[in-house]
């Protein structure tokens, strides 16, 4: 395909995130994420291909989500496969949220300034900070936002072993996958947290 045809099925950033109704900090996170396939010309200008585009807005539209901005999901996991299997299964299960991975503890507090997730998700003693502390400073921003803060572990007993350690608010899930708990927990918080919201006349914030 030449360049001139690739041009014309593509556009910027910003042109897919208005045609999606989210901010360019979304759109960004998205083609990040995988949802939107995107190349960068000789200059390092960032084109997004149009068929990926459309296909997130379908999706969105099926949803029933117009212009909303979307739900921010953070998936904090040191194990590159386990934290990419974990965002692929939540983003086919929740298209009206925008579900972004971070590797270490340092990388998830800038994807949460940038994104302010709605659910956060982490390993249990995930490095790079003081695991416990953050995990108290983010239920301490939950009590003012709601906020769903899930700590996955890889056994009973280890849960057992830290509940004492952690808030009273804090889910913790085995990390299984193929348990489906954790999912199911996510999409009800989700579904109770809009219902909340549409009854006080609140939705997603633009532009998170």
């Amino acid at each position: 395909m030449t360049t001139d045809a690739q041009s014309a099925r593509t556009c910027s950033t910003r042109e897919a995130a208005r045609l999606l109704g989210v901010s360019v900090r979304t759109a960004q996170l998205w083609v990040e994420d995988g949802r939107l396939q995107a190349w960068k010309t000789p200059g390092g200008h960032r084109r997004i291909l149009m068929g990926s585009v459309g296909r997130l807005l379908e999706e969105r539209q099926r949803a029933g989500l117009g212009g909303q901005a979307p739900l921010g999901v953070l998936v904090l996991r040191e194990n590159p496969e386990a934290r990419s299997a974990l965002q692929r299964r939540l983003a086919a299960l929740l298209p009206d949220c925008a579900v972004v991975g971070a590797g270490d503890g340092f990388e998830g507090l800038i994807r949460m300034g940038e994104m302010a997730p709605t659910v956060v998700i982490t390993d249990l003693g995930v490095t790079g900070l003081d695991f416990f502390r953050m995990i108290e400073a983010l239920v301490a921003h939950a009590r003012d936002r709601a906020m769903l803060v899930v700590v996955l572990v890889a056994s009973e007993a280890d849960r057992l072993g830290v509940r004492a350690r952690l808030p009273d608010e804090v889910v913790i899930v085995e990390a299984a996958l193929d348990s489906g708990e954790l999912t199911v927990m996510v999409r009800a918080f989700l579904r109770n947290w809009r219902r909340e919201n549409e009854r006080s006349g609140h939705g997603p914030e633009e532009g998170r």
